[in-house]
């Protein structure tokens, strides 16, 4: 139970420091774009959700990997603990001005990234 507990929690915590270390990246990538109080470029949005889905796919293949079986139990977990978080952030950040698109996105892609990364999991199993 334990194992569980962390293998979900920890790859969930992961996620979070990945896509906090993505900014310096993105602000990189995209000059004067993700500064505070300004609303980022269609494109550096769009750069941004890539990002959010491959650390996704990632971090839930990382879940699946080193969960204990049922796998896709901690999948499942891992993706209703980062949806509630996410619809979390999202209501407080609805009407700050930035495009509804973005916070849908990231909403949207939570789960199939989720997906994406248990079948990647599984099919290495095989």
């Amino acid at each position: 139970m334990l194992k569980s507990i962390l293998v979900v929690v920890g790859s969930y915590m992961l996620s979070i420091v990945l896509v906090l270390c993505s900014d310096p990246l993105l602000s990189a990538l995209f000059p004067g774009d993700f500064v505070h109080g300004r609303v980022p470029s269609q494109t550096a949005l769009l750069a941004s959700t890539a990002l959010f889905i491959a650390i996704s796919i990632l971090c839930a293949w990382l879940c699946a990997r080193f969960a204990p079986a049922p796998k896709s139990r901690h999948v499942l977990a891992f993706m209703i603990l980062g949806e509630l978080l996410g619809i979390a952030s999202t209501i407080p950040n609805w009407n700050t001005g930035w495009p509804h698109w973005y916070w849908l996105s990231w909403l949207l892609s939570w789960p199939l990234s989720c997906f994406v990364g248990l079948r990647i999991e599984q099919r290495r199993g095989r």
